[in-house]
């Protein structure tokens, strides 16, 4: 095994994809399944018998089943299924085979917590369309005790609401309400039955009920985003529903800001979700996009509604109006009119039945936009709201209008595929990143602008897509991540109270950062986890890893002397030696302990980029240093702590003068009345002696 694995490390070190004909054909790789799944290139070699061999062969059939039996390691898992995750199903026996070989490792408690959680990721992926193998994982995760390892169990909860979505169980909700009490999991568990409330919404065939079970998943999300903060997503679904809420009560004013807002919780969601490219993600990134388009297209439409004619009426008819009015299939591509109906309608009928002027708007669009998909929607709607202004009220809503051919022919999939989920999800992306644009400080676009292309250069980083893009991802995160630590205090985040040590506290444990930084960094999922062993010889503080790229965030606490040039000198060997198996580039975040009377540098003064042969092997690399200023004080409190020592000194001038006016106003010492007219008998031994003449 040795010699297969030098020459796919050959294969890859030369940047390219390794081919059969590296190790002598697919022979020697296929009658050696039981090594291969042992190898730190396990997904490599599998992806090579896949590009290479047909899948139903019988001997590849063999190797597959094998290789799966053997793979016992949670990462060599994970990158198993997100392979097979993006290609075509493999011949029927092979999925079934690996189903149940990690279904049962799932069920062994006696595995490690981490290998169950990939083994179960696994299980749902070889699940596919099969309703047997869908119940024999409904059934496993329903019946999972709420004493088994925390992390396993929210990841089973959430397995447990992808599940629900599709054949919805109510020994699903009961086994979601089991795990609140369970730390760690309960917000998991909160979310998905938040979700589970969402869907009983869309289906629900009366307004009363459409908001009564909005309003109780609007709870839900906000109790699982107060449980733990990297829940962007429970966020994003909280003020979209309280947006909608809002919008069908006709509640005015605060719009623009919690639209902000949620354009921020999106991106955070964004980042999190895409960034790894987990099939798991699919479903709940496209309902959660969907809900943040809504509530986009709700902060424009709303304004609008309270205006008695529009400038840019078509504009409004085609991107806000008739996509809120058939929110159903126009944004979460259901198959007919439902839920969110109810809540809409009303009041956009309502303002048509007010502003008749508007109603030859939306005829004059139709007359340019028949044969359009929203076409047969806005035809419908003039309709009622001509019915509406006959009869004096607002018609119910009605069952799903008559669509075109292309949209009948996505309503016919059922859920949506894959490639609608990215569109949508697309789509928000890019209405969140614009928000996210406009928001970026002076200083931080000049920190991206001054670090990034200091790498130009380095290996890896010009050539390869992968690369640049988790560099420039993690890069900008980092310098977020301080920009972060700097503007809140403690009554604002607790979190940061590490940062604010008093002079009578011991210093703060470089862990504190590191666990914060893991924190932050988790809500963008860039496949992080920290304390990893077994990096180029070690064991690594923070290692970002996607698509194969492994990128390293080395942390400290510095005490003496936290300039540049002596973290280089102290640190700089270690997070240089970490880039030694994968990309030369890493980020050093030190925890600078040496802020004197509490006040930290300004933003730019925090962070230094350092390239070149920096081991002198030869290597290009580069590293990136970045302080956190610790032991701060507010400024508030430096204008206090400023105050008193002002105070210090005037009352220690004042004492000096007041000292030294005293000695002036003194009177001259007289001399002794005892000693007058003759001298000390010091004076007597300091004069010379004289001798006496003889008479």
């Amino acid at each position: 095994m040795d010699a297969l694995d030098a020459r796919m490390a050959a294969a890859l070190s030369e940047d390219r994809r390794p081919s059969a004909s590296d190790f002598g054909g697919l022979d020697p790789i296929l009658s050696a399944a039981g090594a291969v799944a042992s190898s730190a290139y396990a997904p490599e070699f599998f992806e090579l018998v896949l590009d290479e061999a047909d899948p139903a062969d019988a001997a590849v059939q063999s190797f597959s089943g094998e290789f799966v039996d053997r793979l016992d390691n949670d990462i060599g898992i994970n990158a198993l299924v997100d392979l097979v995750a993006d290609r075509a199903p493999l011949p029927e026996a092979v999925e079934r085979r690996w189903f149940r070989r990690w279904l049962a490792l799932a069920e062994d408690r006696g595995a490690m917590s981490s290998v169950r959680t990939a083994a179960l990721r696994g299980a749902l992926l070889m699940k596919r369309q099969s309703s047997r193998r869908s119940l024999m994982l409904s059934a496993f995760v329903v019946n999972c005790e709420p004493d088994d390892e925390p992390g396993f169990l929210a990841h089973a909860a959430r397995i447990a609401g992808l599940l629900h979505a599709e054949t919805p169980n109510p020994g699903t909700v009961e086994f979601l309400e089991g795990l609140l009490g369970v730390q760690d999991a309960a917000d998991e568990a909160t979310f998905e039955l938040g979700m589970e409330r969402v869907g009983g919404a869309l289906r629900a065939t009366n307004g009363r009920d459409v908001l009564g079970r909005l309003r109780e998943a609007r709870t839900r999300f906000e109790a699982a985003s107060a449980m733990r903060d990297a829940r962007a997503d429970a966020r994003v679904l909280s003020l979209a529903i309280g947006l909608l809420d809002d919008f069908y009560e006709e509640r005015v004013g605060g719009w623009s800001d919690r639209v902000r807002n949620l354009g921020r919780e999106a991106f955070a969601y964004s980042a999190y979700s895409h960034q790894d490219g987990d099939f798991l993600n699919g479903a709940k990134a496209a309902e959660v996009s969907a809900w943040a388009s809504l509530a986009i297209r709700l902060g424009t439409l709303g304004p609008n509604l309270d205006k008695p004619a529009w400038w840019d009426a078509a504009r409004i008819i085609e991107n806000e109006l008739l996509a809120v009015y058939s929110a159903n299939r126009t944004i979460f591509r259901r198959s007919s009119d439902g839920g969110l109906e109810w809540l809409v309608r009303p009041r956009i009928e309502h303002y048509f039945a007010r502003h008749r002027e508007q109603l030859y708007a939306l005829r004059d669009w139709i007359g340019a936009h028949a044969a359009s998909e929203l076409g047969a929607t806005a035809s419908e709607l003039v309709s009622r709201a001509d019915a509406a202004l006959g009869k004096g009220a607002d018609p119910d809503p009605s069952g799903a209008a008559i669509v075109s051919p292309t949209v009948a022919a996505v309503i016919e999939q059922g859920e949506p595929s894959f490639e609608l989920q990215e569109r949508l999800a697309r789509e928000v992306i890019a209405n969140v990143n614009a928000f996210e644009a406009r928001s970026l400080t002076p200083t931080l676009m000049e920190a991206l602008a001054l670090v990034l292309p200091a790498f130009e250069g380095i290996a890896y980083f010009d050539t390869n897509p992968n690369v640049r893009t988790i560099v420039q991802a993690v890069v900008y995160k980092t310098l977020l991540f301080l920009e972060s630590r700097m503007d809140p205090s403690l009554g604002v985040d607790p979190t940061v109270a590490y940062l604010f040590t008093r002079e009578d506290e011991a210093n703060p444990l470089e862990k504190e950062i590191q666990q914060d930084f893991m924190r932050f960094i988790r809500t963008a999922k860039f496949g992080t986890v920290d304390e990893l062993r077994g990096v180029a010889a070690g064991r690594a503080d923070v290692v970002h890893q996607v698509d194969g790229v492994r990128f390293i965030t080395e942390v400290k606490r510095e005490e003496e002397d936290a300039s540049f040039d002596n973290l280089l000198a102290s640190y700089g060997d270690q997070t240089s030696l970490y880039q030694n198996t994968n990309v030369p580039i890493g980020i050093l975040l030190v925890l600078d302990l040496t802020t004197k009377g509490g006040l930290s540098g300004h933003f730019r003064t925090l962070y230094r980029t350092e390239v070149g042969n920096l081991l002198g092997d030869g290597t290009n690399r580069g590293v990136l240093i970045v302080k956190v200023p610790g032991r701060r004080i507010a400024p508030s409190a430096a204008t206090v702590e400023a105050t008193k020592r002002v105070s210090k000194a005037k009352a220690e001038a004042a004492k000096k003068a007041k000292v030294a006016a005293k000695a002036a106003a003194a009177p001259a010492p007289r001399p002794s009345r005892r000693g007058r007219g003759r001298k000390s008998a010091d004076d007597q031994k300091a004069a010379p002696s004289v001798p006496r003449k003889k008479p």
